[in-house]
């Protein structure tokens, strides 16, 4: 077996135990508009979560900057940006960690069919959703790099003979204005396009208390392509989810940007249910390429075995983790 494959099987490993138990937000999370905030499968530790109000609905691409300035080692971490569809059914792009293993990784739930053709990474329909059902899940391995800007980034691509269409997730690097395409969803036609509710947030996916290691990331940019205008969120509501645990904070820094704090003894400064902003933010220029022709990719399967979580770690651990949408706000 190659150095290649031994990789690929651990994380699929990995993320087959994690995410049934207590992976990210995503697992089984949908925007409560009831409440106002993303109800998070771990609620036990310093989680946050920032609802992002779109003027428009039917956007066929939505995109949030991430700059990691600080991220735990050795631990389940993930950082995202969870999306609607006009039928309020959901979906989400992340960077994250599992253990010493760096990620990227998209969903959509109740979609049709996934697939990816980075040789690093596979897609598949194993993974339950909760309470959302069953759905479609792209990863690739992607070593992103703290103090780096990356975009998170879910477009349409086309549409179907019977309707349906197909999705792309991708990470964009600013620091070499380079994408990696994590892989493609189809979504039913029923979902319609993207909705004017979304949500960034980050979530320690495995910890079972508020005893774990800081992590600091700032979002940005938060923007989506519409045929009627593009345009950032009019208004962003901090709420923190639904996590108990207090040791999390959310700074606005201006412009659409704001800094999340999380972990051991952080000190929350900004209440929650406080609006970072009420008006659409100012940008000082937009631009974006066309979309590259889609193909369809057969989807790659990945073995997922039933082992103990301890075991998937000490394995990996033994072996050695388009649209273009460029802002300045």
């Amino acid at each position: 077996m190659t150095n290649r494959r031994i990789v690929l099987l651990c994380v699929a490993l990995v993320l087959a135990i994690t995410i049934p138990f207590g992976c990210p937000v995503f697992a089984n999370s949908r925007v409560d508009e009831s409440i106002n905030h993303v109800q998070h499968f771990s609620t036990t530790t310093p989680d946050t979560d920032v609802q992002l109000l779109w003027p428009l609905n039917n956007s066929y691409s939505t995109s949030v900057d991430l700059d990691i300035i600080n991220s735990p080692e050795n631990t389940s971490i993930f950082w995202g940006h969870m999306f609607s569809f006009m039928n309020t059914q959901q979906g989400y792009v992340v960077l994250g960690l599992g253990g010493s293993v760096k990620i990227a990784m998209a969903a959509v739930f109740g979609a049709l069919n996934g697939t990816t053709s980075n040789p690093t990474g596979g897609c598949d329909i194993g993974v339950p959703f909760s309470k959302s059902g069953t759905g479609w899940q792209c990863f690739v391995l992607y070593n992103w790099k703290v103090g780096s800007d990356y975009a998170l980034q879910f477009s349409k691509l086309s549409t179907d003979i019977k309707g349906d269409n197909w999705w792309q997730a991708s990470i964009l690097d600013h620091s070499t204005n380079s994408t990696t395409i994590i892989g493609s969803m189809l979504a039913p036609s029923y979902f319609g396009l993207l909705g004017s509710v979304s949500s960034t947030w980050d979530e320690y996916s495995t910890a079972p208390n508020c005893n774990v290691p800081n992590t600091t990331v700032i979002f940005s940019s938060p923007y989506q392509l519409n045929a009627a205008g593009n345009h950032a969120p009019i208004k962003a509501l901090l709420t923190y989810g639904n996590a108990t645990c207090t040791d999390s904070n959310v700074q606005y820094l201006g412009s659409g940007a704001y800094q999340v704090d999380a972990g051991a003894n952080v000190n929350r400064t900004t209440a929650k249910q406080t609006w970072l902003w009420t008006q659409e933010p100012s940008t000082v220029s937009e631009e974006y390429n066309q979309i590259p022709e889609f193909s369809i990719i057969n989807p790659t399967v990945i073995l997922m075995a039933t082992i103990s979580f301890s075991s998937a770690f000490r394995a990996c651990g033994n072996r050695q983790k388009c649209l273009k949408i460029k802002k300045k706000m």
